[in-house]
C-alpha cells in the first residue's frame, strides 16, 4: 500500500544494508589502533558536519521497500525541522516542525504525527549530542567504497524504529570535509527504504512556510513555533 511505503521516508521502517566481512586472523595490535583512530577521526568529523551544516536543500530519489521509486525536493534545518515535497504525482507531504513529524495525505484527507525523537530521522535532523544516545558508530569505506563513510544508528530504548545508516562523501571543499549522500533505515521487519540526494546547497536561508502544511482535514494550518 502506498501510504505504508512512502511514509517510511521518514526512517519510520529503514535502514542501511548489511555487508559481511570474510572471517580473517586478527590483525596485528598496531594495526587495530590505526584503525580505531579513523573510525574516532571519522566520528569527530561527523560531529562537526552536525554541528556547521544547519540547513540543507537537495533533490532526492526514494526507493520503498516494495521497489517504488519516487522523486521530489528536500528541506532541511537542524534542529528538527524537515520537508519533503513529492515534484511527481505522488499526493503526500511528510514535514516536521521542529517537534513532531508529520505524514499528511492529501488522497484520504489524512494527518499522521510522530515525536520526532522517536523516529530513526532523529539521527539526521538533531546535533552532534544525539549521535552518543543512539548508540552511533562509524564504518569506513563500507562496500569497498574508498571515500565514503557511514554512520550507523539506533535508539536502544525504542528498537522498533529499526537503524538509519547516514552514507558521506568525503569532500575536501564541504564543510568538515563531508557532503551527505544518502541514508538507509531498516524497520522492524528487515525492510529497507533508501533515500538518495542529489544537487544540494547548505547554510542557506530556507522560508519558515516550508514547515506549515494545508491540513486535508480541514484545520487550521500548522504553524512553526519559534523557540
Amino acid at each position: 500500500m502506498k501510504h505504508r511505503n512512502l511514509m517510511f521516508v521518514l526512517g519510520l521502517s529503514l535502514a542501511a544494508p548489511v555487508v559481511q566481512a570474510q572471517e580473517a586472523a586478527l590483525p596485528a595490535l598496531e594495526e587495530q589502533v590505526i584503525e580505531e583512530d579513523a573510525s574516532l577521526k571519522a566520528l569527530r568529523q561527523v560531529q562537526t558536519y552536525m554541528e556547521e551544516v544547519r540547513s540543507l536543500e537537495a533533490k532526492f530519489l526514494q526507493r520503498a521497500p516494495n521497489g517504488n521509486v519516487t522523486h521530489g525536493k528536500l528541506f532541511m534545518e537542524r534542529p528538527g525541522y524537515v520537508r519533503f515535497d513529492y515534484t511527481d504525482e505522488t499526493p503526500f507531504l511528510i514535514v516536521a516542525d521542529g517537534k513532531t513529524l508529520n505524514f499528511v495525505d492529501y488522497e484520504i484527507g489524512q494527518v499522521t504525527k510522530w515525536p520526532i525523537r522517536k523516529t530513526p530521522l532523529r539521527a539526521l535532523l538533531g546535533g552532534s549530542v544525539d549521535l552518543a544516545s543512539l548508540q552511533a558508530r562509524i564504518e569506513l569505506a563500507p562496500a569497498g567504497i574508498p571515500d565514503l563513510l557511514a554512520l550507523v544508528a539506533r535508539d536502544p530504548d525504542n528498537p522498533e524504529q529499526g537503524e538509519i545508516t547516514l552514507y558521506f562523501h568525503q569532500r575536501a571543499s564541504e564543510p568538515s570535509g563531508l557532503q551527505l549522500a544518502s541514508w538507509s533505515v531498516v524497520d522492524a521487519k528487515g525492510e529497507i527504504t533508501y533515500v538518495e540526494l542529489t544537487e544540494q546547497t547548505v547554510n542557506t536561508e530556507l522560508a519558515e512556510n516550508l514547515w506549515t502544511f494545508e491540513d486535508p482535514r480541514g484545520l487550521s494550518k500548522r504553524r512553526r513555533t519559534r523557540r
